[in-house]
């Protein structure tokens, strides 16, 4: 077995290099922050990630051959020095090899809730032998960023065909009439005519106005006006939304005004949810939003996506119900949704 460590800026970026060097089939051993700085100065955004991965090579098979009981006992002896030292020698990396009947009952629910192994691991191992504590490791790791950030200036939503971002729109566009916040509606979407008429039909409901585009270099002149009328709320296809941000990066070479936040769905397991973000320019996105959360049976790849994307929670959606099927959850809630749906 071949063990090594590695360090990044973050636990993404660690594990990352993990993945590159070792390959997918490698395991987490532990993590922790390391002393990067002067003078022993910890850097917090420094982690140090301790992998390994089976570097064996299977032999080629040999022709059976009767064993006896002489032969059968050596082997099993011989077996067994082996798997203790092998248990000796990860002892110090793994203390998870002495984890008590309590800890290995946590484990086995963070399995049935959907969190990745490795990230289990991690989590019993700061964590003490209570379901209390293993909840309160887990609102540490959740960031929350809610929508106060996007209420002055607005939002453009991203993601996947049929993830919710219209009907997203809906919900946040009646919290922001709430507050008497002059909404006003962008559609990138101009070739899917039920989003322009869901669109169109919100305008209508709201008093607002919509501009629909259909050339990504129509849209400064658009959002520079109106964005001095109130916050934007801009709809975009599911198809191409990398190129999209692509475009948006080159033609607003100051910074595009608005926050980006991408959807992704609850109910979708982490692998696809994870192909979804990686095929984007996910450097560009500012925040998450997760819907669909009523549709969802487990919620551990709230927690695996929130570690791997590194990026904060503006809200999830509850249902289908329009403006009340949407909240800001707070890290309490996310926590006790991904230990059981508490």
């Amino acid at each position: 077995m071949k063990i090594k460590k590695y360090v990044g800026k973050s636990f993404k970026e660690a594990l990352e290099l993990v993945k590159k060097e070792l390959g997918p089939d490698a395991i987490i051993l532990s993590s922790k922050s390391v002393k990067t700085g002067p003078f022993g100065i910890i850097n917090k955004d420094a982690v140090e990630v301790t992998a390994a991965v089976d570097d064996t090579i299977a032999a080629p098979p040999e022709k059976s051959v009767a064993l006896g009981v002489e032969d059968i006992v050596r082997e099993i002896r011989s077996l067994r020095d082996e798997l203790g030292f092998l248990k000796e020698t990860l002892r110090p990396i793994v203390p998870t090899l002495r984890v008590g009947k309590d800890k290995k009952g946590l484990f086995n629910l963070l399995m049935r809730q959907g969190v990745d192994s490795q990230f289990a691991i991690i989590l019993l191992e700061r964590s003490q032998e209570t379901l209390d504590s293993l909840k309160n490791v887990i609102k540490q790791d959740v960031k929350i960023q809610g929508l106060a950030p996007v209420e002055e200036r607005g939002v453009i939503f991203f993601g996947p065909p049929g993830v919710g971002k219209t009907t997203t729109i809906s919900k946040i566009a009646h919290l922001f009439a709430a507050k008497r916040k002059q909404v006003n509606l962008i559609s990138l979407d101009a070739d899917r005519i039920g989003s322009v008429a869901h669109m169109k039909e919100l305008s209508k409901q709201l008093r607002c106005p919509l501009r629909v585009v259909k050339k990504i270099s129509d849209l400064p002149k658009i959002v520079y006006k109106e964005i001095q009328k109130g916050p934007l709320l801009i709809d975009t296809p599911g198809y191409d939304y990398n190129g999209i941000l692509r475009d948006i990066r080159d033609i607003f070479v100051s910074g595009f005004p608005v926050k980006k936040c991408f959807l992704i769905d609850a109910t979708m397991s982490v692998q696809p949810a994870l192909r979804a973000w990686q095929s984007c320019n996910s450097e560009m996105i500012d925040s998450i939003g997760y819907t669909k959360l009523d549709m969802a049976t487990q919620f551990g790849t709230l927690y695996n996506l929130s570690l791997l994307t590194s990026r904060p929670l503006s809200f999830v959606t509850t249902g289908p119900g329009v403006p009340d099927d949407i909240r800001i959850p707070t890290s309490e809630f996310l926590a006790g949704l991904i230990i059981g749906g508490i």
